[in-house]
């Protein structure tokens, strides 16, 4: 009796998992981009409303709720978006500012247009829509991506003086652009202070930021790469366990149900037939042979020659796996005449990561996994032999 079974969520949430901590997850990209960018003008708005007007009157404006809420739309959509490309970042710095206008005009009506904080707030919004897009550009330059992430954090750290020069100077909308206000508000030594100081820390952070990006790309890369590595010998699910439990890898004694398949005449082909050819077909066995394999829950199959070996928990899983190998590998190894032949047995093995100091495989040994290595060599062509273990268990699971 055989079973068809579907991967276990367990198993792909430890896989996601991984690919999380590597790329980070959906939850903190959102928390970035809120607190380093959508909050900042919302921030500084709360600032200066409380100081102006007082905590109650600041917390009675419907005008502050929706401010936060834009910013945290915005926030939620650059942080869950699949594609971070240059369109999505424009959109996505533009997005509070969209959101929050039109429902404040509602709010306000014509009033609205006479604030230049709000005129703020849009050239604040559309100058880090456009320096997000080039950043976003200019990644493969690392040049142009020093100077973009520097004039990043320089606008923002701006936008407080600029929120200051509004409130200190009481600027009205026909005025706030003026040249005659900026020199009036840059007379004080003490405004000046703040322009420069402010206008420093941003190039002090930029570099900062920019360094901490080209590090944090390089370690993503380099986990990607160790870990497209590990996987092909180990998987994801394992590799998860290790790094979650540094156990998860000791030698211990498991029950397990191994298949051994290897190629009937693939030896006398292979001589034959041009090398690159052999090969060919052989990536093409190994490929349909893994995505079997996988999809009944397999571990990670060794490849020796035209021999596959691996282990399933279940004696089940391992016997829907042995007869949908025989139906997937006929189409690649039938037009050369070829066939394979496959044994299972189940039983004690001790299984881990064995080896010298230098060199290690996470593997099995045990009689049992001998056993199923000369069922195998038993089976004839297009054919699976199982040991009474293994029919025993099927009939039980």
């Amino acid at each position: 009796m055989t079973t068809q079974l579907s991967l276990p969520q367990p198993l792909i949430s430890r896989a996601s998992s991984l690919e999380e901590r590597i790329q980070g997850s959906q939850a903190t990209r959102i928390i970035g981009e809120f607190v380093s960018t959508s909050a900042l003008f919302p921030i500084l708005d709360a600032i200066q409303g409380i100081a102006a007007n007082g905590w109650i009157n600041y917390l009675s404006g419907p005008a502050h709720y929706v401010l936060f809420a834009a910013a945290f739309v915005q926030a939620w959509f650059l942080g869950t978006t699949k594609s971070d490309t240059w369109q999505s970042r424009f959109v996505g710095n533009l997005l509070a500012f969209m959101l929050y206008a039109p429902l404040d005009m509602a709010i306000e009506g014509v009033e609205f247009f006479t604030k230049p904080y709000h005129w703020l707030f849009g050239a604040f919004s559309l100058l880090m829509a456009t320096l997000s897009a080039l950043q976003i550009i200019s990644k493969d330059v690392s040049l142009w991506q020093i100077v973009t992430t520097l004039l990043l954090n320089v606008s923002k750290i701006l936008l407080f003086p600029a929120m200051y020069l509004i409130i200190e100077m009481g600027l009205e909308i026909s005025t706030q652009l003026s040249w005659r206000a900026w020199q009036d508000y840059m007379a004080s030594s003490g405004h000046k202070f703040i322009f420069y100081g402010a206008l420093l820390f941003g190039v002090l952070l930029g570099l900062a930021e920019a360094q901490r990006i080209n590090y944090a790309q390089f370690l993503r890369y380099l986990a990607g790469q160790l870990k497209k590595y590990s996987e092909w010998s180990l998987g994801s699910d394992l590799i998860t366990d290790a790094i979650d439990d540094p156990e998860a890898l000791r030698l211990r004694r498991v029950k397990r149900t191994i298949l051994f398949m290897d190629v009937r005449g693939f030896t006398a082909w292979s001589e034959q037939v041009d090398p690159q050819q052999a090969v060919q077909m052989l990536n093409k066995f190994y490929n349909a042979a893994e995505t079997v394999i996988s999809r009944h829950q397999g571990h990670k199959p060794n490849f020796t020659a035209d021999e596959i070996m691996t282990r399933f928990k279940t004696a089940g899983s391992a016997l829907d796996a042995a007869l949908e190998l025989q139906q997937a590998l006929g189409p690649i190894l039938t037009p050369y005449n070829l066939a394979v032949g496959i044994g299972l047995h189940t039983g004690e093995v001790i299984e881990g990561l064995m080896g010298s100091d230098s060199t290690r495989k996470y593997d099995i040994i045990g009689d049992a996994a001998n056993t199923a290595k000369r069922l195998e060599s038993s089976a004839g062509r297009g054919e699976i032999l199982i040991s009474e273990a293994t029919h025993q268990a099927c009939l039980n699971g």
